[in-house]
């Protein structure tokens, strides 16, 4: 993670006692050096400055906030354009598709001739919910199902890679830069899926889908955290979640009307093009700047949103800090004991809930594939919105325990639910899938307010990284229905329940200041100490 040629951008100073230097921004009438009326923290700048919430928030929430709704459309379009629609085998390609011959489960992949079966060629399928998907075009069925798969499970990889590197670039090279990257990727690969020649080329372009995706939206979810007000942090970091649920819901709309993948592929790709002016009209993060020293760009952000929201520019220098992070990386998270506990807890959350939210998805009862995802996501949207009244009320971790401890506890009940019991089952599913997607609200504010941010996007990267192992293992865990139908509930509800009662150990953040350094970091929790850090 580059913690030894990167030391000198982010660096903690050892020698001595803490001295606070002015670094001069402006032309006309330099500051002098330790003259402590000439300079402010960062956080007073940005609120005499930036403002509390203004037209230039305004604009970066409806940038951000596409960002968010994109990453729906990157892991959610391979469910319609790789769908495998009903079919059965047929001897000539004019042949139309049969129920009645998609019922005899020994027509589906062979051809009966005088009681013999032989191999299929061709299929016909039914184009009642999907009139062309990719399984479809390349006769990705019966002996060939299982590269479906392992599209799946690539794709998941995806997000995996996807969220470890652009963690890691975004802390390097900046956020806005980042950010391009994972949208122009994002946009790319869209393009490029809808206009592959085989299935496995539509394969590697959903991994890059995926990727693109969702470093798109932790970068975004970054920058909004580092740049709004406190006051509206919590709010605006927790809205972030219901433009995912609405992209989910736009993207199962697209596909209802686009009903062809590779038409598809390129009407969600279309509005991806907007990542390509970024670097043009959205600033840098002025907290990251700071955190790497560079502070005549940090200043121009600033100014920059000052002029938006009509506000007086900064006439003073930030104070430089020296209890400032002394690496970059995870690495300096596992030096701490304190952060290096916090960070193991929050990657077992991470990796719980993404099991849990993909699981019950998977273990979902079987429904119109348009009527069950829209409701999926209507789901999650209502937890979301939900989250952003509540999160404030009763803090971070009373919310991310007890919906933990109750989506587990919802899927214990589904599981020792008979399976006839249709409605009673979907009832505790759904309970314990919105508990997910409480959870799934409330851990993204909660990892960013617990680390500093010379390593917060490291953190952020690693959480969500260590979270896909959850989702690789739903298609297994999901399968395990096979041996025991309650099987599957058991382990996803026991992984819940225990994620929540170990995530008591964690310290409330709720109105706390967003930690710079690993010392103010490490003091969350303890009274008086974050106090002190709060009046600086």
């Amino acid at each position: 993670m580059g913690t030894g040629n990167s030391s000198d951008d982010c660096r903690k100073e050892v020698e001595g006692k803490e001295n606070v230097n002015t670094v001069l921004f402006q032309d006309p009438a330099p500051v002098k050096v330790n003259d402590p009326n000439k300079t402010k923290d960062l956080d007073t700048i940005l609120a005499e400055s930036v403002g509390k919430f203004g037209w230039f928030q305004v604009w970066l929430l409806a940038i951000l906030f596409f960002c968010q709704a994109t990453f729906a459309t990157g892991v959610y379009t391979s469910v319609f354009s790789d769908y495998t629609p009903r079919h059965h085998c047929v001897g000539d390609q004019e042949e139309a598709f049969n129920l009645t011959k998609w019922e005899e489960e020994s027509e589906r992949c062979g051809l009966l001739s005088d009681d013999n079966v032989t191999e299929c060629s061709m299929w016909a399928f039914d184009k009642s919910v999907i009139h062309e998907s990719a399984s479809s075009e390349f006769g990705i069925v019966c002996d060939k199902a299982f590269l479906k798969t392992l599209s799946g499970t690539l794709k998941m990889s995806g997000l995996l890679v996807g969220s470890f590197v652009f963690g890691w670039m975004s802390d390097v090279f900046g956020r806005v830069l980042s950010l391009t990257l994972a949208g122009v990727l994002l946009f790319i690969s869209q393009i490029l899926a809808g206009f592959s020649t085989n299935y496995i080329m539509f394969s590697v372009m959903n991994i890059f889908m995926a990727a693109g995706g969702i470093g798109s939206y932790l970068i975004s979810f970054v920058l909004l955290f580092e740049w709004i007000s406190p006051e509206y942090r919590t709010t605006a970091s927790a809205s972030a979640q219901v433009p995912f649920a609405l992209g989910f819901l736009y993207t199962v709309l697209i596909a209802w009307t686009v009903s062809s993948w590779q038409p598809l592929q390129f009407a969600l790709a279309a509005p991806n093009i907007v990542f390509i002016v970024f670097p043009f009209i959205l600033p840098e993060s002025p907290r990251w700047l700071v955190s790497q020293k560079k502070y005549q760009k940090a200043m121009k952000s600033i100014r920059f949103a000052a002029k938006s929201n009509k506000l007086p520019a900064p006439e003073e220098g930030i104070e430089e800090k020296s209890d400032s992070c002394e690496s970059f990386g995870i690495g300096v998270l596992l030096a701490h004991p304190v952060l290096r506990y916090r960070l193991l807890i929050m990657s077992f959350n991470w990796i719980v809930v993404t099991l849990c939210f993909y699981g019950l998805i998977l273990n979902s009862a079987g429904q119109d594939l348009f009527i069950g995802m829209s409701s999926s996501a209507a789901v999650e949207l209502l937890a979301y919105i939900l989250t952003i009244f509540l999160m404030d009320i009763f803090g971070r971790r009373p919310i991310l325990t007890i919906c933990q401890i109750v989506s587990g506890c919802c899927c214990v009940c589904a599981g020792f639910t008979p399976q006839d019991f249709f409605w009673i089952r979907l009832f505790f599913s759904s309970i314990g899938k919105m508990g997910a997607s409480a959870v799934f609200s409330v851990i993204f504010i909660y990892t960013s307010e617990l680390f500093p941010t010379c390593v917060r996007n490291s953190s952020m990267g690693l959480c969500s990284t260590v979270a896909r192992i959850g989702a690789m293992l739903a298609p297994s865990i999901a399968s395990l229905d096979s041996v025991l139908p309650m099987l599957p509930f058991l382990v996803m509800g026991g992984a819940a329940i225990t994620a929540g009662c170990i995530s008591f150990a964690l310290p409330e953040t709720r109105g706390t200041k967003l930690p710079e350094t690993l010392e103010q970091a490490e003091a969350i929790g303890k009274g008086s100490t974050t106090e002190n850090h709060e009046k600086k």
